[in-house]
Order: C-alpha cells, then structure tokens, then sequence
C-alpha cells in the first residue's frame, strides 16, 4: 500500500476510534487524533520526513508515534495496530470519515447492515435506516456530514480559492452594515490547497448582512441562520460566512484563523493562565467574566505574547517565539525587487520578449532575468540581439540567461561554454522523477556544483493535486546549495508553490539563500509573484534570507557562485 499522508492519517483515526471503543486512555486517544490532523495538513510528505529523520517536525508525532511510524513505513503495517483494532468489523472504519459520526455510531451502523457510505446514504434517502428505528434527526445529520466529506475531497489551489475569496468580499463591504470582512481558516494561512473558503463579518446588524449575502450572483442558498449561512456558487464552492459583533470579532477572528494545533495550545497556554478561549470571547474561568476581543491583538496580548501572523499559526514553534517577543519580521510582497524566472516565445513562452520587459516594468521592478528553456532549437545569438535591444529601450537591468534541464542521466542540457556566457542561470529537473533517491539526489548535485548554475528551479518537482514530491536527500542537497552558494528558488507558479514551506524552514536553518520567482510564461503570471511570498513567509523568511529584495548592486554580489 502507497503510505500517504491521507492513508496514514486515516489509519491513525481508525485506532484512536477502536481505544476509545475499548475504553481506552482518553489522552491516547486525543494524542492519535492529533496526530492524524497534523498529517493530514502536513505540506511534508510523512515518508520523506521518515527518510530525513525528521517526523519529530510534525506537531504531535512523539517517540512512539515516531516508531510505529517507522515500522509502518518499513513492512506496511503496524502490529500493534492490527491488535487495537481486532475484533471491529473493518466497514466500520471508513464511516469515520462522515462528519459528525463517531466510532459508536460507525459501529452501530454496521450491525444494522451497512456496508459503505454509498450504502448508507442510499439507504437513509430511502428512508430503509428510519425503518430500522433511526431518528429523523440522527439521519439528517448523517447526510449533512456525508455532503461535507464529499466537499472536502474537492480541495482548491490557493490561488484558485484566493481569487473567489477576493470577489466575495469586494461584494460584502459594498454594504452599509458591513464594518469588516476577512477570509478565514487555511486560506486566511495561505496553505498550498484549501477546501471551502470561511468568511467573517463584523458588524452590528447580521440579519441584513446574511440576507445580503444569500443574494451573491451566481449562487445558490445552502442554508442560512441568524448569523451564518452557506451559499454554493455556480463553479460548486462552498462560501461560509460568520458575522459577529464588532466588540468580539477578534476573538472569532483568532479562532477561526489558526490551525486546530495552534488553537489547541494556546487554549492550553491561556487555561495555565486562568483563561478559557473561543469564538465568542476569552472567559476568566474563576468569574466567568467574559473579555470581549474587538481585535486579534487584544487576544494575543492578553495572554503577554505578539501575535503572529496568520501564515504562522501552525503550531510549528509561533507560540514560543510570540512569547519571547522573537518573532521574525517576514517578508512582504512589497519587498521583492526582480523576477528571476519567466519565458517567451523563445522557448515555451506565451508573450514576447518586448511584452514581459513591459509588464516587469509595470511592476516596478528593478531587474529580471530571461530564463528560457535551453532548447537545442533555441536561436541564443537571435534572443541575445532582442535582449541587447531591449536593454537599450528601459531602465531596467536585465539578465541573459536559461533554465537548463538536468537529464536522467545526471547531465545539463547545455554545454559549459553556453552556460558560461549567460548572465544567470537556472537548473531544474524536468523528467525521471521515478529515479531512486540517491540517482535524483546526484542529478540536483551536479547542477548545484557547476559554477554557472546559479539557482535550482522548482527543486521538489510537486504539481498540486497532480503530482508529488521526487524522493532527495533534501539536507544533503541543502547543504551543498549553503555550501556553493547556489540558490533555491520558491516557485510562485499556482500548481507549484515549491518549494514547499516546511523544506523553506529546514534549508533556512542550514544556511540557504533563496530567490522567489513566478516562472511566468505570460505576463499575467507575473502577478503569481503573491503565492510564492505567501510560502516564504509560512517558511518564515524575512527579507534577508531572499535576495531578490537586495537592490541591483547588492544582487549582483549574492548571485556570484563561490
């Protein structure tokens, strides 16, 4: 079985349900539970951490967690797992995945007969589940749950979610009653892909706010309350929208930004406090005094720590260093400086070398690169007299260079002496992603160690929702790019966003500088320059870590190979 993080997570919820149907420790339970949630949103691969050493990365994955990981990884199950859940009835396992139903329920369905989640919502919408002596109420829920996982399948890039998001709440603040409107949860972190998208509201009038809403162009009314309410646009995503009073907004605002593992420990860290966090407010617990939070910050400072910002809330070490007052200063999209990486119809490019000067100009950039791909059709000395006229015509500095293929036979597409006569180039693989880790390591090796390589593109070779992660030797590869001063570039391509934040974090802490690029191979792809900020600063990079914020002559300095 292919040991993804989904499988794995699973796999720990259906042994967290059978201790709790044995009776088991309740903090076993909790701790499998948050286990699997970690997993599952972890923009790390489990089995690429298991090979780096690194599952202790992972919130929530301790000692023993860490072997049974280990011994799954390494012969496909887990004995003491299979001994947990002896005796369950293995149908009763993926009704788990249903919203709203638990391990008794899941056990009970299947002892009246059901074999699937497909059987049980046949069977409730034929009213056969009511037959059996099952509540209207219970069955109901069951559905709504079942609606809810199908929708959570359909995951979305960030700038796909994004982009509704932004419509969404351009219409909300057209109206009078709207004080405030923000996105929440995993898009609000700016998480590679999300599900649907959450909206908040602050104002003192929420009826006119939810009917305003239910009326969005192009929707449908799922269901709506007296302060929520669910609409379903016409491309089928689901639109959440909470509307609070501005008095305690922050405290909605905390609570439905952070991840369930921030969440959990600072609930932890405010109960040490004599505090109980929510939604709602934060409680003294001793009074019962409710503290109204009109702000984040107000939460935050209660609790004698900084606030960290929404891309942080993971439970990644944010929380310490908010209480230290350590938090890093992360980079802004403001700060960016130059585009190192883009492509025209000299190679596979869509637009023109003259119209991405202009668009990069537009911009407000300071320089760019040239990288088309290093094809043996490319005409260089054609291109090269393009740019050399280009160059004339703007303010601009612009570099001559390629993105050179890494073959699987461990070679780079051009020779040594086009290589040398360019200005910056890039290296990437591009095919032979089945190759062994050692073989793929190598072949990123090589480039990183050639003096006219000066950043490695793309380097995890990921395509969201298409395609994971190569297997590499990723501290080795860091080192050598810390060691030679070669680059990793954060890819700022949508279905990209590679590499991904956690691997930003353990290069940074190996001493990597990086560069951020779009990869645009039209000049609207430039704009994509966002989402690639959007995972520098879940990597928690600060402008200094990324040297295409240096200014021109600083740039120059920091590309030189050593």
């Amino acid at each position: 079985m292919d040991w993804t993080n989904k499988a794995i997570a699973r796999l720990l919820r259906e042994v967290a349900a059978a201790h709790l149907l044995k009776g088991g420790n309740r903090f076993q339970i909790v701790a499998y539970e948050n286990a699997a949630d970690a997993i599952e949103h972890s923009t790390s691969e489990v089995k690429d951490l298991w090979e780096q050493k690194l599952l202790n990365v992972i919130p929530g994955i301790g000692e023993k967690l860490t072997e049974y990981l280990d011994e799954l990884i390494t012969t496909g199950h887990v004995k003491h797992f299979e001994s947990v859940k002896h005796g369950f009835p293995e149908e009763m396992f993926p009704l788990l995945d249903i919203p709203g139903v638990g391990p008794k329920t899941a056990l009970k369905l299947v002892e009246a007969g059901i074999s699937s989640i497909i059987d049980l919502e046949r069977r409730i919408q034929q009213e056969k589940l009511q037959s059996q002596g099952w509540s209207n109420k219970v069955c109901a829920k069951i559905l709504r749950g079942i609606q809810t996982l199908k929708r959570r399948e359909n995951r979305m890039l960030l700038s796909f979610a994004n982009d509704i998001a932004v419509g969404i709440v351009e219409y909300l603040q057209k109206h009078s009653a709207v004080n405030r409107v923000d996105i929440l949860g995993s898009l609000r972190r700016r998480v590679a892909t999300v599900g649907d998208i959450d909206l908040a509201v602050a104002s003192e009038k929420p009826k006119a706010v939810i009917d305003y809403f239910v009326k969005t162009p192009h929707s449908t009314l799922e269901e709506q309350g007296e302060k929520t309410a669910t609409i379903i646009l016409s491309n089928g995503v689901h639109i959440d929208l909470m509307v609070e009073d501005p008095r305690s907004y922050g405290s909605l605002l905390q609570y439905l930004t952070g991840s369930k593992q921030h969440n959990i420990h600072l609930r932890t860290l405010a109960g040490d406090k004599g505090y109980s966090i929510s939604e709602l407010g934060v409680k003294k617990v001793k009074t019962n005094e409710v503290i109204k939070c009109s702000t984040e910050d107000d939460v935050y400072h209660l609790l004698k720590m900084e606030t960290p910002p929404p891309e942080m809330r993971e439970d990644t070490g944010e929380i310490g260093a908010a209480q230290n007052r350590t938090l890093p200063n992360l980079l802004r999209l403001s700060d960016i400086k130059g585009d190192l990486h883009m492509h025209t119809t000299w190679s596979d490019g869509r637009e023109s070398l003259t119209a991405m000067v202009k668009a990069c100009e537009q911009l407000g950039y300071g320089y760019i690169a040239m990288t088309d791909h290093a094809y043996p059709s490319l005409d260089l000395h054609a291109r090269h007299e393009e740019i050399e006229k280009a160059r004339k015509e703007t303010k601009m500095h612009i570099l001559e260079g390629l993105e050179v293929n890494i073959t699987a036979d461990g070679k780079l597409q051009a020779s040594n002496d086009v290589l040398k006569n360019m200005d910056f180039n890039i290296a990437a693989i591009h095919t032979g992603f089945d190759q062994s880790r050692e073989t793929l390591t190598k072949r990123l090796l090589v480039a990183i160690h050639h003096p006219s390589i000066h950043a490695i593109a793309h380097p995890t070779g990921r395509l969201l929702l298409e395609r994971e992660s190569y297997d590499v030797d990723w501290e080795t590869v860091f080192r050598a790019c810390a060691k030679t001063g070669t680059l990793l570039e954060i890819n700022a391509y949508p279905n990209r966003l590679d590499l991904p934040d956690t691997l930003v974090r353990q290069a940074k802490d190996l001493g990597v500088l990086f560069l951020i690029n779009t990869d645009a191979h039209h000049s609207s792809h430039l704009l994509h320059m966002e989402y690639g900020v959007s995972v520098g600063r879940r990597g928690w990079l600060e402008a200094k870590d990324v040297v295409n914020t240096l200014n021109w002559a600083a740039f120059c300095g920091k590309v030189k190979k050593q």
